[in-house]
């Protein structure tokens, strides 16, 4: 008995129930994204961690720490402190604005024109090569599985994932990575001991190993530095934490569920980077860094067993490649869509672009799939880019009054052009794009803000200090339990 397709069979299985049984109560759009804004702290939390434990954080990290050692944990703390930093000290300016996306809130601070770029650089530049990311790391799991091509493992792992988020949305998503969390950190937890004891213990590992590969600082400072910086600010921007926020049914829940999500991502993180330097005393040291997870778990566990911590690897992967499916269909049928091309459209129409959307940014990132060699690497260009238009826009809209339109939209299309010349410039003095990137966007937002006045169409305010003002929409409910 082949006990890697039953467990994956068994696992299909489930999710796709919940997949139909969820696509029947979705009626309208905001059911379809948003979980119509009632979700409690477990989908909230759960989706947190399976979403951010996907192809880079399980099998990127475990390759890391297979090449790198436990020093590619340093990468992980700005990605805790600054997802937690957002739901503490944005959190009820979110909920209290009810964004549905981050374009959204330039919309709203600065005008129509202001979110048509933000839309397509997440939609297009971030979230579809990211879900092509996830393709890659089901087709490597799949791989494993089955004795069938990598393309063509990729092809199944994006039906299944297309079907699956076609169907039912932020509900079915959101329930399912809860779940799936669970089965996510046990599957890497448990096989982090066993893996000890199949190498011969700690010992064996400490006295085969590197010393290097312990230490925290072993990075070189240049590329620690771009590391840090890359996985920081970006996860002030991350769309996947502002539509969760937004989501919750109260503002304590939404913080409380993005921050210690976060918490218990960074905890597993030690795990999955252990699991590559464990690795180390098993596998040829030759292996290519995105195959070292999958290969030393066949290596450690009989396939009755195995099966069940590849599943959870899939799952890992699956729930990554389902949020960033959704949260980019709302970029395309909310910003451009419902606010450029068919304001008035009904809430069916816009559910029905939400789907279209889902469909064609996923054969958007199984074309990206098709040409990706390095899982890390697209990561993180990915998320440079995003934060390069977006946190120096967010922070104004949030924190600066006197930014204006012009300068929103300059440091945005400004520091998008500075990051491909620097990028075509092979990063000269080894730093990487997103710093030059940053640095240009801070410094065209201030300067033409301040040669410039306000447009017509712009709501002239600060939002964390205007929306003190205004009480969250379920504060009241919540008092009355």
């Amino acid at each position: 008995m082949n006990w890697y397709i039953v467990w994956l069979a068994v696992f299909l299985i489930g999710i796709l129930s919940v997949g139909i049984v969820y696509s029947r109560k979705i009626k309208t759009a905001d059911d379809y994204t948003m979980a119509n804004f009632s979700l409690g702290f477990f989908p909230i939390a759960g989706s947190i961690i399976a979403t951010s434990l996907g192809s880079a954080a399980v099998i990127g990290s475990a390759g890391k720490g297979f090449e790198l050692g436990l020093t590619w944990f340093m990468t992980k703390l700005p990605v805790a402190f600054f997802s937690i930093l957002l739901a503490v000290l944005l959190g009820a300016t979110i909920r209290k604005l009810k964004l549905y996306t981050l374009p959204d809130l330039f919309v709203r601070r600065f005008g129509k024109a202001s979110g048509i770029i933000p839309s397509l650089i997440i939609s297009l530049l971030y979230m579809t090569p990211t879900f092509g990311m996830q393709i890659v790391g089901m087709g490597s799991v799949l791989t494993t599985i089955v004795d069938i091509s990598f393309i063509s493992a990729m092809l199944i792992g994006f039906v299944i994932c297309v079907s699956f988020t076609l169907m039912g949305g932020l509900p079915s998503v959101a329930w399912t990575d809860a779940i799936q969390s669970v089965l996510i950190l046990a599957g890497l937890i448990i096989m982090f001991f066993m893996a000890l004891n199949y190498v011969g213990g700690a010992d064996i590992v400490i006295n085969n190993t590197s010393p290097e590969h312990f230490d925290l600082f072993a990075m070189d400072t240049t590329e620690l530095i771009n590391y840090m910086i890359i996985f920081g600010p970006f996860y002030l921007v991350w769309q996947t934490s502002w539509q969760r926020i937004s989501a919750a049914k109260t503002e304590k829940t939404a913080v409380r569920g993005v921050s210690i999500g976060f918490l218990i991502t960074l905890f597993v993180a030690l795990f999955s980077i252990g699991i590559g330097i464990i690795a180390r005393q098993s596998i040829p040291l030759d292996t290519h860094s995105d195959l070292v997870y999958t290969e030393f778990l066949t290596a450690v566990f009989p396939p009755a067993i195995g099966g069940f911590f590849m599943v959870s690897l899939f799952a890992a992967v699956l729930t990554g490649a389902t949020s960033f499916l959704l949260s980019g269909a709302m970029n395309m049928s909310k910003d451009v869509y419902q606010g450029w091309i068919a304001p008035n459209a009904s809430s069916k129409q816009v559910l029905k672009v939400s789907r279209l959307s889902v469909a064609g940014m996923a054969l958007g990132g199984l074309v990206v799939a098709l040409l990706i060699t390095d899982i890390i690497a697209i990561y993180t260009y990915a998320l440079s880019l995003s934060a390069i238009t977006m946190v120096a826009p967010v922070l104004a809209a949030m924190f600066w009054k006197r930014a204006t339109k012009t300068g929103m939209i300059t440091s945005v299309i400004g520091s998008l052009l500075v990051a491909f010349i620097w990028s075509l410039a092979g990063d000269p003095f080894g730093l990487h794009v997103i710093i030059p990137g940053l640095i240009a966007s801070f410094l065209l937002l201030v300067v033409i803000s301040l040669c410039t006045t306000h447009s017509s169409e712009e709501k002239v305010t600060a939002y964390y200090f205007s929306m003190k003002k205004v009480d969250d929409p379920t504060q009241e409910l919540e008092e009355a339990k």
